[in-house]
């Protein structure tokens, strides 16, 4: 991707992540930037330069109440994907997406959901305690449902060696009719439990529950920290969250390994 196309990217993606914050502080959503973007905040004061997405995180419960209020009272020039939304609609965590724009990823470039510019909105879900075999069980089972549904949608993603079962077992369990397998990915991971402490991403693709996770108090002590030329929400422990997803996380990557992860077919803006 060239660099214009990307400072484009980046002016789009700006102006969705102020109207965002500025949605969910009016209706008092608890959010979080998460992952790459909180890592591009603090050790470039935006975006890791060369990232092309945004990620958050919500706790479920203003998750739920999140979705709704974005299909009664939509972002202006956003709409709200996910599955009650787009029919073809294949991951089970939302995208507020921008109008008028395309960006296609090669692994779905067969399936016929909406596309656009976005915004990842991961929902935070109970777990007992960060690392447990049955929380990574959990969401291991979500991830297959998921690949079900991937499979069903035309979406497949090239994998090597052993990964290659992913592709099998999304295959397979594919042949279920799609409502079942949404209703067991919500059945399987919404556990709200008021004597679990800590909350976690079930369906995030790189990193799991021993690692992206927070205590459910630190949704109520977010702090507001700089984004480029705006504010957005933050853990108040941003620091143990970055040490660990990317332990030196101040420390730039290779440059082989700066890109960020997505494969475009299509891009328009």
């Amino acid at each position: 991707m060239d660099q214009n196309t990307l400072d484009r990217i980046h002016e789009v993606q700006i102006e969705m992540l102020k109207a965002f914050h500025a949605y969910c502080k009016e209706h008092n959503i608890r959010y979080t930037i998460i992952c790459g973007t909180l890592l591009g905040a603090i050790r470039h004061k935006g975006f890791i330069p060369w990232d092309d997405d945004i990620d958050v995180g919500v706790v479920r419960e203003d998750y739920e109440k999140l979705l709704e209020l974005l299909q009664k009272e939509p972002i202006e020039g956003c709409f709200l994907q996910e599955y009650s939304t787009d029919e073809h609609y294949y991951q089970p965590y939302a995208k507020l997406v921008k109008d008028g724009t395309v960006f296609i990823e090669s692994y779905r470039k067969n399936c016929k959901a909406k596309s656009g510019l976005f915004i990842d909105i991961f929902p935070f879900d109970s777990i007992k305690k960060p690392g447990l075999s049955g929380t990574k069980a959990r969401r291991v089972i979500a991830r297959i449902l998921t690949f079900g549904i991937w499979s069903k949608e035309g979406c497949h993603m090239e994998r090597k060696g052993n990964r290659k079962l992913l592709n099998a077992l999304g295959t397979v369990v594919g042949l279920l009719p799609k409502k079942w397998l949404i209703n067991m990915q919500r059945k399987l991971v919404m556990r709200q439990r008021d004597d679990w402490e800590y909350l976690a991403s079930m369906f995030s693709s790189n990193y799991d529950s021993d690692r992206l996770y927070f205590k459910k108090t630190d949704f109520d002590s977010l702090i507001e920290i700089g984004f480029e030329n705006i504010v957005v929400n933050a853990p108040e422990n941003w620091e143990q969250n970055l040490k660990r997803l990317y332990k030196n996380y101040m420390e730039l990557p290779p440059e082989n390994k700066r890109n960020s992860g997505h494969d475009v077919y299509k891009i328009s803006i």
